[in-house]
C-alpha cells in the first residue's frame, strides 16, 4: 500500500483559500436582509431573522477559518519516476495517480491574488483532463513543472 503524498502546499495558501471562501460566501449576507424586507412587508417573526443571521454568520465562520485549515491538512501531492499523485478533498478524500505517459503538457499559472501571496498553480493536462496543485511556492512550481515535463519525456520515451 503506497504511503500518503506529503508534499504540501504553502501555508501562505491557507489566507488565500480563506479570501476566497470569504468573498464567494459575501452572497449568503442577503439571505437576512431578503428576510428582512419581506418581514416589514408581511408581518414575519423576528425571532426568524435573529435565526437566520446566526445561520449565516456560522457558516460564514465555518467557510473561512475552518475550512481553509482542513483543506491544507488533506491536499498534498508527490512525484514519482513514472507517475505523480495528487490528494485533495476535506471530507471525501481524492487521491489521483497520473502516469507520467499520459500527461500531456504541464503549466504555470498565476492569478492576482496567488501573485500578492508569491504562488503558483501547477496545471497537469492529460487526454482526459486537467489537475492542478495549488498553492506551491513560484520557484517550487517551476521545478515541478520542469520535472514532471522532463519525467514525462522520459517515459514517453520508453514507450
Amino acid at each position: 500500500m503506497r504511503s500518503v503524498p506529503s508534499q504540501r502546499p504553502s501555508l501562505k495558501m491557507r489566507s488565500v483559500w480563506r479570501i476566497t471562501s470569504l468573498l464567494s460566501s459575501l452572497s449568503l449576507v442577503a439571505i437576512p436582509f431578503i428576510y428582512y424586507f419581506l418581514m416589514r412587508h408581511f408581518s414575519l417573526s423576528f425571532i426568524i431573522l435573529m435565526i437566520i443571521s446566526g445561520v449565516v454568520l456560522a457558516l460564514i465562520l465555518l467557510l473561512t477559518l475552518f475550512l481553509p485549515t482542513l483543506k491544507l491538512k488533506y491536499t498534498a501531492y508527490e512525484i514519482y519516476e513514472n507517475e505523480l499523485e495528487i490528494q485533495k478533498g476535506i471530507f471525501v478524500i481524492k487521491r489521483i495517480v497520473i502516469p507520467m505517459v499520459r500527461v500531456q503538457h504541464v503549466t504555470t499559472e498565476v492569478g492576482p491574488l496567488l501573485r500578492r501571496y508569491g504562488l503558483s498553480t501547477v496545471n497537469i493536462s492529460t487526454a482526459a483532463t486537467t489537475h492542478k496543485i495549488e498553492g506551491l511556492e513560484h520557484h517550487v512550481a517551476e521545478k515541478l513543472r520542469d520535472k514532471i515535463i522532463y519525467l514525462a519525456r522520459i517515459s514517453d520515451d520508453d514507450v
